[in-house]
Parts: C-alpha cells; sequence; structure tokens
C-alpha cells in the first residue's frame, strides 16, 4: 500500500487551465460594439436611414442581404454579452441561429456584390468595378472560412470566440468604405482590430493562441491578394464571362 501511495505521488499533477481575469471578458463586448458602431454609421446613409423612411427601393434580394448582415450584428453584441456574464446555456442556443446564418449571408452577399458590380460597370466604372467584385469576394471568403469554422469548433471555445471576431472583420470593409471620414483608414482600421485580439491573448495568456495566428494568416492572406489578383488579366477575363457584362 505503501509502494502505491508512493507511486501515485510521483504521477505529475494535471495541467490547470489558464484562468482569465473576468475583467478582460468586456474585451469582446467592447470589441463587438465597436464592430457594430462601424457598421450602423457605415451603412446609415445607404441602407438604415432610407429603410426607416420608407425611401429604399432596391430589390427584395438586397433587403434580405441587409437584414442578414444586421442580424449578425447583433448576434454578436448578445453573444459577447451572454458569454462575459457566463450565461452560457442561452449563449449556446442563441448561437445555433447564428450558425445558420453564415450560408445564407455568403450567398445573398455573393447575389448582392455580382449585382452592384454589372450596375457600376454599365454605369461606366468598367474594369474598376469588375477588380473591386474581387475585394468583396475576398471579405465575404474571410468571414465565410472563420465563421464556418467556428461554428463547426463551438465546442472548443478558445478557438470559436476568436474566429467569430476575426470572420466578422471580413464585412466590416463594406462599412469603413463608406465613411468617408475614415475611409482612407480602412487598413489601418482592420489592421488595429485585428492587433486588438492579440493583445487581449497576450493580457489573458501570455501568449499568442494558434487560433489568433491561423485567422490573422487567413484575414491578411485575402486582404493583400486584393490588389494583386483583383486587377490581374486573368480575373478580368473570369469576372467579365461569369458577370456577363
Amino acid at each position: 500500500m505503501q509502494q502505491e501511495t508512493g507511486q501515485l505521488s510521483k504521477r505529475p499533477a494535471s495541467r490547470q487551465p489558464v484562468k482569465i481575469p473576468s475583467k478582460l471578458h468586456v474585451y469582446f463586448i467592447l470589441f463587438s460594439l465597436a464592430f457594430a458602431a462601424i457598421v450602423l454609421v457605415g451603412f446609415s446613409r445607404t441602407f438604415f436611414i432610407p429603410v426607416a423612411l420608407g425611401t429604399f427601393s432596391k430589390p427584395l434580394v438586397v433587403h434580405i442581404h441587409g437584414a442578414l448582415f444586421f442580424a449578425w450584428t447583433v448576434l454578436l453584441i448578445s453573444q459577447s454579452v451572454l458569454a462575459a456574464t457566463k450565461r452560457l446555456r442561452a449563449h449556446r442556443k442563441v448561437g445555433l441561429i447564428a450558425g445558420w446564418l453564415v450560408l445564407p449571408m455568403l450567398a445573398l452577399g455573393t447575389i448582392v456584390a455580382a449585382r452592384d458590380t454589372i450596375n457600376d460597370f454599365r454605369a461606366g466604372q468598367g474594369d474598376a468595378a469588375v477588380a473591386s467584385f474581387y475585394g468583396e469576394l475576398a471579405d465575404l471568403a474571410m468571414f465565410g472560412i472563420l465563421a464556418g469554422a467556428a461554428m463547426l469548433l463551438r465546442n472548443k471555445p478558445d478557438f470559436h470566440k476568436r474566429w467569430v471576431l476575426l470572420g466578422s472583420l471580413g464585412l466590416i470593409g463594406a462599412a469603413v468604405g463608406r465613411i468617408p471620414e475614415v475611409a482612407a483608414y480602412d487598413l489601418y482600421i482592420f489592421l488595429g482590430l485585428i492587433a486588438s485580439v492579440a493583445v487581449y491573448d497576450l493580457l489573458s495568456r501570455r501568449s499568442i493562441h494558434v487560433a489568433t495566428a491561423i485567422g490573422a494568416s487567413i484575414l491578411l492572406t485575402l486582404e493583400l491578394s486584393q490588389d494583386l489578383v483583383g486587377n490581374t488579366r486573368i480575373w478580368l477575363r473570369f469576372a467579365h464571362y461569369m458577370l456577363g457584362v
């Protein structure tokens, strides 16, 4: 019995998970509020105010597209609040709704982007509009890859919560571009929000989480590809064929 006790005492203690200071949970709320503020300001003139005044005269698909993307913004805030206040059961239930939004958002986002590109091309913007279409698809890819992966890894909170935030950044470019005062700083805003996730990692665990590193790599690769690919002959020919312009 003594030998067994001695052997047991030599076993290494199980590694305890890193405990995140409760005050750091507010970061996710602040991130979601900043995201929502950018979305509301960016689309206020072209969507929210016209809808409120009854002057928004776009096709139904654009209405649904706007409603779904706004719903994601609302869910981002509510989910961050529920998680920060430890209401995890409600967080999981609401998360099921968010999971079902990803594919419709990608589909309608692509349809609306294609429609706008065709209209801009015919309005005289030419290949500039076609090149920008690649950027819109790249933004949707950022969202689809990371938000989709976050939904699949709901049972791994460390990956899930980081990829939800980072994936949402794929949706922010269109909003920033519609704010004249800050549109020229869109890349800096994008990089700053990515960096904020890394800062959270350093404060909460003293190292960059692998989920943050992977997510940031995907975002930066797709962001940098926009100028490299969007203006190439290969892309322009393919997009002309795909859009029929």
